[in-house]
């Protein structure tokens, strides 16, 4: 016999939908979660774009560009 039995797949899922608290914890986590993410997103798109103008210059001017 398992000692560490599975729980329901769904577990989670009834306990947000049934626990106002929970639900409160749980999508206040998500938030923080997905800006966090978009923050990274954000700070991807920076670097790239100032790669994209370094190598720009680079190939257009033959200079080096700005560096960071």
């Amino acid at each position: 016999m398992n000692p560490y039995p599975r729980p329901h797949p769904l577990a989670e899922l009834v306990r947000i939908e049934s626990d106002p608290a929970y639900r409160a914890l749980f999508c206040a986590e998500l938030d923080a979660a997905i800006q966090d993410r978009f923050a990274n997103r954000a700070a991807v798109v920076a670097e790239v774009r100032a790669a994209a103008d370094r190598l720009r210059a680079l190939i257009l001017h033959g200079e080096p560009g700005p560096s960071t």
